[in-house]
């Protein structure tokens, strides 16, 4: 009678676990590795203070690991999940953070396709999130929030959401809708219950792509806060060697605990070329233009970084982490706000494999406080890439930034550097 027990119990416990795993029709797993070896020099311009003691260089070893598992379920449902692990060499061993003991959940998401409708999808979870080129919202991290030595190549941007998709079967538009909770206020804890919320519109033409958005940015404690952006981004592409984008977004909102009012902007344009002739040159040019406040405004009339990405591409790979760690225009020295950026790149494949890019940046300040110049300064960045196969990659970057008058006003000439850095990378993909 026992072994007819334990039998029926296994046949049971069969008929419940094969249909879970028959459920399931395709798994991916997979990831990638980065090595950085990464030397940066005066990057706080020689600051002789509490907070910025003199550092003649900086150097470290870094690397980045992420692994996913995804999964494709029956009835048009997926699910993904993505780890992460980001540390500097050796800081395991001396006082390590939470994020460097610790294997971060990067992404974490359910998506259901096709839910009640064709062509509207649902996710819910851990995801990544951008509008645009990511000038309002692209990640939930910047160079000021992470807590190894250079955030700015950290690979953190995941939110956790709740995201709707439709895609339009009559014409070619998709609308997207989005909630994500930045910061959850529980018990006695310090700081905001603060929610994000975004519409984003994406119409395609044939060489046409217009993209209008709005976020919301609120902040629930202590007093109500809500920072709202409308904006626009074009596309267009009239000949396959030419594209042009141009994007502007205005704030507006109240910020009940000071009583001021929200009514910053920012512009961006570029143009690209491909030429069609041996080693692929390209030559790129872009403008970038940061509302500023003076300090006697009483409104907040200077452009406020939501959760902006690729920053570094609007104002340069130095000036991103040594000035600008919160977005464009917030800077980390002095009292400027507001920026001007002007940007123009060179990119040439001298062969099959290798890839070199320079870009110049110039960078001038909208607003600044009494004497001081309003020149930020000029920056160089050069790019060499190799692919020593499809799954592997190597990358050499080197990057001076040229202090301006800004700087050297605010900071005294005397203890004024230019900064520098160099940066070799190996990554490989799996």
């Amino acid at each position: 009678m026992k072994k007819i027990i334990t039998i029926l119990a296994a046949v049971v416990l069969c008929g419940l676990v094969v249909p879970a795993f028959s459920a399931v029709e395709n798994v991916k797993v997979g990831g990638d590795i980065v090595v950085k070896g990464i030397y940066r020099n005066n990057f706080d311009f020689h600051r002789k203070d509490a907070n910025h003691p003199n550092r003649d260089g900086n150097s470290c070893l870094y690397t980045g690991a992420r692994i996913y598992v995804s999964a494709e379920l029956t009835d048009k449902v997926s699910a993904m999940v993505r780890f992460l692990n980001e540390q500097d060499w050796g800081r395991n061993g001396v006082n390590p953070t939470d994020n460097e003991r610790n294997v971060l959940t990067d992404l974490a998401y359910i998506k259901v396709s096709d839910l009640l409708v064709p062509g509207l999808d649902l996710t819910v979870g851990r995801q990544e999130i951008q509008i645009a080129d990511g000038l309002v919202v692209g990640s939930a991290y910047r160079a000021s929030t992470s807590n190894y030595t250079y955030t700015d190549y950290g690979l953190q941007k995941a939110f956790d959401a709740i995201k709707l998709d439709y895609a339009f079967t009559a014409a070619p538009v998709t609308v997207s809708a989005f909630k994500a909770k930045t910061e959850e206020l529980y018990d006695n804890r310090t700081g905001s219950d603060t929610d994000l919320y975004g519409l984003d519109v994406v119409i395609k033409g044939e060489n046409l792509v217009i993209n209008p958005y709005y976020v919301a940015f609120v902040k629930n404690a202590p007093k109500t806060n809500q920072l709202n952006t409308i904006g626009l981004k074009i596309g267009w592409q009239p000949m396959e060697a030419l594209s042009i984008s141009g994007e502007y977004a205005k704030q507006f909102g109240k910020d009940k605990a000071t009583r001021d009012d929200y009514k910053g902007w920012a512009a961006t344009i570029g143009v690209d070329y491909k030429f069609a002739t041996n080693m692929s040159p390209t030559i790129s040019a872009m403008y970038a233009d940061f509302s500023g406040r003076k300090t006697t405004a009483t409104d907040w009339k200077n452009w406020v970084p939501v959760f902006p990405s690729n920053i570094a591409s609007r104002v340069g790979r130095i000036a991103y982490p040594a000035l600008f760690s919160d977005g464009e225009g917030s800077y980390d020295i002095g009292n400027g706000s507001g920026v001007r950026s002007f940007k123009l790149g060179f990119g040439l494949q001298p062969i099959e494999k290798v890839g070199l890019s320079l870009d110049w940046f110039n960078l001038t300040a909208k607003e600044t406080a009494g004497n001081i110049d309003d020149a930020v300064g000029n920056e160089i960045d050069l790019t060499v890439n190799y692919a020593y196969s499809e799954d592997l990659k190597f990358g050499l970057e080197l990057g001076y930034l040229i202090a301006g008058n800004y700087i050297e006003d605010t900071l005294g000439k005397n203890n004024t550097k230019n900064a520098w850095q160099a940066i070799a990378t190996m990554q490989v993909a799996f």
